[in-house]
């Protein structure tokens, strides 16, 4: 056997192992691949991403779900039997994963009016590129437009419970800017680019 190849066998021979892959996301985790996409990444504009939202937020939202405090077409009846332990799995799974920004369709006009809007209403929980958000609360920039559109009249009819802190900003943005500012806060956000590194 030629030197060189002796060599590079005894080299070879003390490598580790390669790493094994990541194994498979629990079952708990991946009921929720087919609405909101794998990994958490959705791909359609009424579902919402789950990839890279805060632990505490998540476990927020699914524990609303489950109670009744937040409406879904479909979440409630998948999270009415779910444990605290299944939750839990879930959250950590999420927020764990690598969030994407979507390309989306938004009208210039309005980002101006909702970058404003969003540093007098909204900053102060959900941050910007110079202020953190608040522990367990998500920014906003690249959500879905659609999503957020819809989930924002929820809140204003009731449907969603938000906490005294949302539900004060969203009287005030209705009282003051009308339908018009909220439609500009949902254009502000949705025109995020994957280049502004998930800060509004």
């Amino acid at each position: 056997m030629p030197p060189l190849l002796c060599i590079s066998l005894a080299v070879s021979a003390e490598q580790p192992p390669a790493p094994l892959s990541e194994p498979p996301p629990p079952m708990t985790v991946q009921t929720c691949f087919p609405c909101h996409g794998p990994a958490g990444v959705s791909r359609r504009s009424a579902i919402p991403s789950l990839a890279g939202l805060p632990r505490v937020y998540l476990l927020k939202v699914l524990r609303a779900y489950r109670h009744g405090g937040r409406f879904g077409t479909v979440m409630g009846r998948l999270l009415q039997h779910a444990s605290d332990e299944e939750l839990s799995v879930m959250a950590d799974y999420f927020s764990r994963r690598k969030s994407e920004i979507p390309k989306q369709r938004f009208k210039w006009d309005l980002v101006s009016k909702g970058r404003k809007l969003h540093r007098i209403y909204c900053r102060n929980c959900h941050g910007d590129l110079h202020q953190a958000p608040d522990i367990g609360t998500p920014r906003l920039n690249g959500i879905w437009m659609d999503y957020l559109r819809w989930t924002l009249q929820d809140y204003m009819v009731g449907v969603n419970q938000a906490d005294d802190d949302m539900s004060k900003a969203l009287v005030w943005v209705i009282r003051r800017h009308g339908d018009t500012g909220l439609e500009a806060l949902v254009n502000y956000y949705g025109s995020a680019r994957p280049d502004s590194a998930g800060v509004p």
